[in-house]
């Protein structure tokens, strides 16, 4: 469990005075963070300290390559006649379910809305929350995809047999 001085909390609590200023949309979560690590609540501490657990280097870079992948399928699709063309919508990246892959769904997140990567991707009114878990789905998306000898020019065939993966 975080383990904090009270200078380092007193720190942190600012921190989320900050952010309730700074992120209006968010701020009864930065308002409840900051009463956590004031009163030093040590049940909830423990769900803040579940916040900063790492992501692996690997799961970063599949991730990573799952909207790659997808940007390759948005790619490739344009580049179809029209009647190949699939539909528009099965070509576009929905994301992770917030409730079984939170942290997956905060990854592509940042690197939509920090990052600056695959911002051409359409959020959707749920911010990239399938809804649905994906995870698995993808796996089996990218095995096909990168046995494909060209990814990013890929026939009506092979986006299908990605996207029925």
């Amino acid at each position: 469990m975080m383990e904090m001085t009270h200078a380092q909390r007193l720190i942190l609590s600012n921190q989320y005075k900050m952010m309730m200023m700074m992120d209006p949309d968010n701020a009864e979560r930065y308002r409840r963070y900051q009463t956590i690590i004031e009163r030093g609540y040590g049940l909830q501490l423990r769900e803040l300290d579940r916040d900063f657990d790492e992501m692996s280097e690997e799961t970063c870079r599949t991730i990573i390559n799952v909207m790659e992948m997808y940007h390759a399928l948005q790619v490739s699709r344009d580049n179809l006649k029209e009647q190949e063309m699939p539909d528009a919508r099965r070509v576009a990246f929905i994301g992770f379910d917030a409730a079984t892959e939170s942290r997956y769904l905060s990854y592509v997140r940042f690197m939509v809305n920090t990052e600056g990567r695959y911002t051409h991707f359409d959020s959707g009114s749920h911010g990239f929350n399938s809804q649905t878990p994906m995870w698995e789905k993808y796996q089996r998306m990218l095995a096909v995809w990168l046995a494909c000898p060209r990814q990013y020019h890929l026939s009506a065939v092979e986006i299908q047999q990605i996207l029925n993966a």
